[in-house]
């Protein structure tokens, strides 16, 4: 829940050097925003008492982990001033529509009695909690703006240094991410493009594939893996998973290895991390790339090691939806070597070096330095939120063991630490699967089939002359697996609550 505190409270918090109101609003189930607009009129009233400088510090202090809230010269003007209300609260009820915010905080809740905002004094914002959490009417996939309040300031100050800079297309902004992502992912190189689909392309032209080759890759996946491979003119060659882990199967991609074969490329499913030992064996044994697509796994480990740094290339997407995610599309390559990192900051400029001179065509694939500043506001973030989810997973794990839904349902282990659970996939048992979602659904428990068509069975791909049974274990886990919401921005009272309607579905 998110609410605006009106400056009443600010002011009152720091005069009384009680903190406690603001301590419940650092809290993701609590968080707290403040109007921009109000901060001088919070500043004014502290220095009737204070010292302008320590009423400076006191109110910074005192907005450690609240949220800005700054409406714009749009919202500003659309605004009708009530007469019963000055100016500055009826800034505040514009706030909380713009924002949808759940309610304001005030020392004088009468004021907004007529806005059709909910207002109530601080006292109260336990029992408001308390109801509100209990009382779960709904539980969404995703809810990307829950975690606004965390990472709103850095996102606005990161947003407007781009601005300010006029350099939007790679640049300052572009290194920094690059380079802090690199570091994450404990490589000594990251080149940031436009998206993880792109990602994917830059690689394999990077390792100079196309016409007349193969690459091996996993037929149960999102379309990107594959459309990569057919984009530089090489044939993707499918093969099938391992049932537990959903990823590619081992002894199958051996198998599968012709004279033409030039790449690997495995996926890292749902957030887990491919079994990388036998994998790495047969490429070097056949002189092979490797390239990880790393779009859901930014994060994910086998055996210490983060992914993007498991083979020659890791391709990571910061589509909105990941676990890092942008406000749009963005992508980054990541690898070991200079050579390929080089070759590639040239190939996602229409293989440009220098300017107006190529030597090889490559694409528009730059990552805009819009893009680049959100991720950089939002990646201090993600080792909580990466916590926050394998906590969930774990939570759901307990509710459905508790639940006696196990025999009904086949929950996601954790084969090779750490799993980051970009999905929490369950199996569903005799064919209720589409039954289940279709339930939940009515039941506002948001979820999804990733992936209803393993890439085999696309008509755009019939020409591989693949049919009916060709991987049988992608087409069960095609037809059996459920996606329920996990995000870090998932209470605990909301999966209690798709736990129980599950059950409710079960006889």
């Amino acid at each position: 829940m998110q609410f605006l505190l009106h400056h009443n409270v600010i002011t009152q918090a720091i005069a009384s050097n009680d903190h406690k109101t603001l301590e419940q609003c650092r809290d993701k189930n609590s968080a707290g925003w403040v109007l921009s607009n109000s901060l001088a009129a919070i500043h004014s009233d502290l220095s009737k008492t204070m010292k302008i400088d320590a009423a400076h510090s006191a109110l910074k202090e005192a907005l450690q982990g609240i949220a800005l809230a700054s409406l714009t010269g749009s919202d500003m003007l659309a605004m009708s001033p009530s007469l019963k209300m000055d100016y500055l609260d009826s800034l505040a009820v514009r706030t909380a529509e713009v924002f949808k915010l759940d309610g304001i905080i005030t020392l004088k809740p009468e004021v907004f009695a007529e806005s059709g905002i909910r207002a109530f004094p601080p006292d109260e914002l336990p029992q408001v909690l308390k109801d509100d959490l209990a009382n779960v009417e709904k539980v969404p996939l995703l809810n990307i703006p829950a975690t606004y309040p965390q990472i709103w300031n850095d996102v606005q100050q990161e947003m407007f240094d781009v601005v300010r800079s006029g350099y939007f297309i790679l640049g300052p902004k572009v290194a920094e991410l690059e380079k802090q992502v690199a570091d994450y992912c404990q490589v000594p190189y990251a080149v940031g493009v436009s998206s993880g689909t792109d990602a994917l392309l830059l690689a394999l032209m990077a390792a100079d594939i196309g016409p007349g080759d193969e690459v091996i890759t996993s037929t149960y996946t999102f379309f990107a893996t594959a459309g990569s491979i057919v984009r530089t003119g090489a044939k993707p060659v499918f093969v099938d998973i391992d049932p537990v882990t959903f990823n590619m199967n081992m002894e199958q991609t051996a198998a599968a290895i012709t004279p033409q074969t030039k790449a690997i490329m495995p996926v890292h499913l749902y957030g887990q991390c491919t079994d990388m030992t036998p994998l790495q064996d047969l490429a070097k044994k056949h002189k092979l790339w490797v390239v990880e697509d790393a779009c859901q796994a930014i994060g994910s480990e086998f055996k210490g090691q983060r992914t993007g740094g498991l083979g020659d290339f890791g391709c990571f997407s910061f589509f909105p939806t990941k676990n890092l995610g942008g406000f749009g599309d963005a992508g980054m390559v990541t690898t070991r070597s200079k050579e390929l990192y080089e070759k590639m900051k040239v190939l996602r400029v229409h293989g440009m070096e220098p300017k107006y001179y190529h030597k090889m065509v490559g694409g528009n694939f730059r990552i805009d330095a819009l893009q680049s500043a959100i991720i950089l506001a939002k990646l201090p973030h993600l080792e909580e939120w990466v916590d926050d989810r394998r906590n969930n997973a774990q939570r759901y794990h307990h509710l459905f063991q508790k639940s006696g839904l196990t025999d009904r349902l086949n929950l996601p282990p954790e084969i090779f630490p750490r799993h980051v659970y970009n999905q929490y996939i369950v199996r569903v048992n005799n064919g209720k699967r589409n039954e289940l979602r279709e339930y939940l659904n009515s039941q506002n428990v948001a979820c999804e089939i990733y992936y209803p068509v393993p890439l085999h069975l696309q008509e755009c791909f019939k020409d591989l002359g693949h049919k009916q049974g060709d991987f049988p274990e992608a087409e069960k886990a095609a037809a059996e697996t459920l996606a329920l919401p996990v995000a870090n921005e998932v209470t605990a009272e909301q999966q209690e609550f798709a736990v129980e309607k599950a059950k409710s579905f079960f006889p």
